[in-house]
């Protein structure tokens, strides 16, 4: 069974599943402890818990967050905007990525130009809206993933601006879309993470899984939307 922003409180049966692929920001961490108490075996993709039953396979976002803003601050950016996505694992580790690096260049973050978002492609664009009312708008407006990112885009060429040459823009997950409107972003390797998943479900509903929590890699992509 794989639980995807859904109740996973009510999928995650044992009477009609034997585990459980999770991948649902709305579940508490207390309804998947229950689970695993109850011996019900879990696979999480959003977060990293020290339980018995549950083990995880998420993105490691530091390190090519890391990459990211080393390379902008490398091309010359030096006034940063940020779009963050609700507060998970994920979002976590991107911000912290940015400020420290960030800090050890000697840059300082506005925290005017941190805007939340959800990570849908209309809380980016209302975050934008909202960025250009300020009157010293960031070089560069990096998104905590690809879908803010093309909506903070479209508002951004609505005022006339041009990407890269006025602002620059990132995203993070490597989606289609992202390769299609030249997004500069992180490629998140979906498939293998997905594979690895469902092995290690399979391997801890046997009593065979032997490690804890697997971090996957990401690759950053330089395109068009950065200079």
């Amino acid at each position: 069974m794989i639980c995807t922003n859904k109740s996973c409180e009510k999928f995650m049966n044992p009477s009609l599943t034997c585990g459980a692929i999770m991948l649902d920001m709305k579940c508490k961490n207390s309804t998947l402890i229950q689970k695993a108490n109850e011996g019900y075996p879990i696979v999480a993709l959003d977060r990293i818990m020290d339980m018995p039953n549950i083990k995880s396979v998420v993105v490691n976002n530091y390190a090519p967050m890391t990459e990211l803003v080393q390379g902008l601050v490398d091309k010359g950016y030096r006034r940063f905007g940020y779009i963050a996505g609700i507060d998970t694992l994920d979002n976590q580790e991107r911000y912290q990525a940015l400020k420290d690096v960030l800090q050890r260049n000697g840059i300082t973050f506005s925290r005017e130009n941190y805007f939340l978002g959800d990570y849908h492609e209309k809380s980016g664009y209302q975050s934008a809206r909202l960025m250009l009312l300020s009157d010293n708008i960031p070089e560069v407006l990096v998104c905590a993933n690809d879908n803010m990112a093309i909506g903070a885009m479209k508002a951004l060429r609505q005022e006339g601006l041009k990407i890269p040459d006025d602002i620059a823009v990132t995203g993070f997950d490597g989606t289609e879309m992202s390769e299609l409107m030249g997004l500069t972003t992180v490629d998140i390797p979906d498939y293998e993470r997905g594979y690895l998943a469902a092995q290690f479900l399979l391997q801890n509903i046997a009593g065979s899984c032997s490690f804890d929590t697997f971090k996957i890699a990401a690759k950053v992509h330089w395109r068009k939307t950065t200079r």
